[in-house]
């Protein structure tokens, strides 16, 4: 008969829990997705996080360790804690490096306000699971504007996240690299940050490689901005997007035109009186003025 240790069965048992918790773990649910809306002279940029299972559970356990009294219990102020604890993370990060670029340059884009918003679902104890939606936000300014005469916008995301972009209305989408299963509409684009550097065509969706649009092509014929003539050295991570703005010019109504200084706003007829109206005025007038006499 075979004898086992108490140490060696204590080993195996903790072994055991170890694949246990991975194996939960790989099986939990954790969706990231990304929320563009672009302006003329900014963009907000939400994330959304979702966790359940075993991830909640992470989630919670962090926070009780790290921003608590490690009770295992998540109160009120040990969320507020974490919440701002989000908000420099996220800032540190943007800081390192920027993950918006216009024409492949970060340069006059700035970070405006961050804001997070943590699931109060995570309140409570630790061991307890539950699903949590945390959202954070991050509001950005481009001083310059955004290029209106056809330009391109760099997105750097978690790989495989859901991405979701508005563009102001009128804008053209042209083509798309680094986005995987994308959808492109009128103003807006949906798929995920992908990998790959492959280019999408928006008129038919068709992989063209080395026949895609490129800032350079767009350059020589729409675009005028120096920056976007030369593209050398763009990211190979991240999502691309090309565009091209439709400007509208108003319409012109001339009877809307406010009168000139010396102009009568009182309507004028220029038609010439018929002769026989005339003689007639002629003949009272001759007519009061004989009666005076």
């Amino acid at each position: 008969m075979i004898m086992v240790s108490p140490k060696r069965l204590a080993g195996l048992f903790g072994i055991t829990i170890f694949a246990a918790l991975v194996t939960v773990s790989a099986s939990a649910e954790y969706n990231w997705s990304n929320q563009v809306t672009i302006y003329s002279d900014g963009m907000e940029w939400q994330y959304t996080e979702q966790l359940s299972d075993m991830d909640s559970y992470v989630f919670k356990y962090d926070i009780d360790k790290k921003q608590g009294n490690k009770d295992h219990f998540v109160s009120t102020w040990e969320l507020m804690k974490a919440d701002k604890r989000m908000r420099e993370r996220f800032r540190d990060s943007i800081e390192r490096e920027m993950d918006v670029k216009i024409d492949n340059s970060s340069l006059g884009i700035k970070v405006l306000d961050i804001d997070a918003s943590l699931s109060k679902n995570a309140l409570g104890k630790v061991k307890g699971m539950t699903e949590l939606t945390n959202t954070y936000q991050v509001t950005y300014s481009f001083p310059g504007g955004l290029p209106e005469n056809g330009s391109t916008i760099w997105l750097l995301g978690e790989p495989g996240s859901l991405l979701s972009v508005n563009f102001p209305e009128g804008t053209q989408i042209i083509s798309t690299k680094g986005i995987d299963n994308v959808s492109i509409g009128t103003s807006y684009l949906s798929g995920r940050f992908g990998a790959t550097n492959e280019c999408i065509n928006a008129n038919d969706n068709e992989s063209l490689n080395n026949e895609c649009v490129t800032d350079e092509s767009l350059a020589n014929e729409v675009v005028t901005n120096e920056s976007a003539t030369n593209n050398k050295g763009a990211n190979t991570e991240g999502a691309e997007i090309t565009y091209i703005i439709d400007i509208i010019p108003p319409l012109q109504n001339n009877l809307s035109e406010k009168p000139g200084e010396n102009e009568s706003t009182i309507p004028v007829s220029t038609d010439i009186p018929f002769p026989g109206t005339v003689y007639v005025l002629l003949v009272i007038a001759a007519a009061v003025l004989l009666s005076k006499d």
